[in-house]
């Protein structure tokens, strides 16, 4: 295993993708000490993505697509300008209910930022804010969006350890609020000790309606994909169909501004995202076998029980490790590769999948905005200017926050359970 361990990390300093990482290393392995694994490894690439709950994965990714390219965006955030615009520092407040509102439609991160970053970052600079406070806001607030159902993220945690793809999306609101309103009580405070704009126009109930009107066709998205995969209308994979559906049926019928040209950025944008995660899910499935069959995972789970078998000692330890792994390995390769050893753990220990599944979760998408190699960062950097290193000293405060929120349910599993219970799921 010394060598697994030596040559990935040889291939994560120079800087190659993520899935040659994970699966070069194991290649390697198998050629010195076990070549005949090798006869085996195309199935192996091929099983790891052969999960059927995947097919959901591209449905999500193109209806974040689909909302961007029809500028669904725009009617979310005059919304909620109308809402939170009027206070002090109502437009970085509006920063923060936009991802909260778009968490629920895209399910990832990135896409987050590339919706609304592009939007909000210009605006809040023209209006006073530092344009680096701006990118690190919008870096921050974007990973509401893996916790806020529905999430890329939580279909293949679901995948991977059995569980229910609807339960997991209903443990997962009362964090996702959790991260929007801490993030939300940040902003106040420093709005208040750094002068922030507040806007000159007071707040008009008029406004607030018109604009709630235009956006009920976007606001009522994540209510169908909730609501109809908790309730039995359809599988994960059809919400996601649906979801595409409805959003060309807006574009196409309400919105306008529907040509051919945007049905092939959104195809090309969805096959591109979609091959790629997929990819770093084969390699890593395959490296996380070369693991299992040398018994890795179980020597791991010992260890640590030796060690102690007290489960909230067990919960510490997965989530500095997950918050280490988090800074520098992609959040879907750490949870397929972290993921199983800890589950087998704390489900010995007696703790519920749905509270360690949203832990694991919580720890890996603060690891997007955690230097030296948070993704967010340099998304925010390379759409603002800003450096990573401005943007990083910004995002502290959050980062903080959003760690206060991780022990909070971990400490306090209710409140990842309470929403599941309720619904008969957990």
């Amino acid at each position: 295993m010394l060598l697994i361990a030596v040559t990935f990390i040889i291939f994560l300093m120079l800087g190659m993708p993520i899935a040659f990482t994970m699966g070069f290393p194991a290649i390697i392995y198998m050629i010195i000490y076990r070549p005949e694994w090798l006869t085996i490894v195309p199935s192996r690439i091929f099983s790891g993505i052969d999960v059927f709950v995947f097919l959901a994965i591209p449905f999500f990714i193109m209806a974040g697509e689909v909302m961007l390219e029809f500028k669904i965006t725009d009617r979310l955030i005059r919304f909620v300008d109308a809402l939170v615009g009027h206070v002090r520092g109502g437009l970085a407040q509006v920063n923060v209910f936009d991802s909260m509102f778009f968490g629920g439609i895209s399910g990832a991160a990135l896409a987050d930022i590339a919706a609304l970053g592009s939007i909000v970052i210009p605006a809040m600079e023209k209006n006073g804010y530092p344009r680096k406070y701006a990118a690190a806001l919008t870096a921050a607030t974007s990973i509401q969006g893996p916790i806020i159902p529905p999430s890329i993220i939580m279909v293949v945690y679901a995948s991977i350890m059995g569980a229910s793809v609807g339960a997991m999306f209903a443990a997962g609101l009362v964090p996702g609020i959790l991260l929007g309103l801490s993030d939300c009580l940040i902003v106040a405070i420093q709005s208040k000790r750094r002068g922030f704009p507040k806007r000159e126009t007071p707040f008009s109930l008029k406004e607030l309606i018109t604009s709630f009107i235009k956006a009920v066709p976007a606001l009522v998205i994540p209510a169908i994909i909730v609501s109809g995969i908790l309730g039995g209308v359809f599988t994960p994979t059809e919400a996601g169909a649906v979801t595409v559906f409805y959003g060309f049926f807006l574009g196409f019928f309400f919105l306008g501004g529907f040509h051919w040209q945007s049905l092939i950025r959104i195809l090309k944008s969805t096959m591109i995202k979609t091959a790629t995660l997929f990819i770093i899910v084969a390699f890593a499935s395959l490296f996380s076998w070369v693991l299992a069959m040398e018994n890795i995972p179980q020597a791991v789970g010992q260890f640590l029980l030796s060690w102690t078998n007290n489960k909230y000692t067990v919960l510490l330890i997965m989530n500095l490790v997950f918050l280490f792994m988090g800074t520098w390995l992609e959040t879907t390769a750490s949870l397929i590769l972290m993921g199983p050893i800890f589950a087998q753990i704390l489900n010995g220990l007696g703790v519920h999948p749905l509270h360690y599944g949203i832990v694991m979760v919580l720890n890996l998408v603060i690891g997007l905005i955690t230097p030296p190699f948070g993704i967010c960062l340099f998304a925010v950097s390379a759409l603002s200017g800003c450096t990573v290193e401005e943007v990083s000293r910004e995002c502290f405060p959050f980062i903080m926050v959003n760690i206060g929120v991780l022990f909070l349910i971990t400490y306090f599993p209710d409140l990842v359970l309470i929403v599941p219970r309720l619904l008969g799921l957990a």
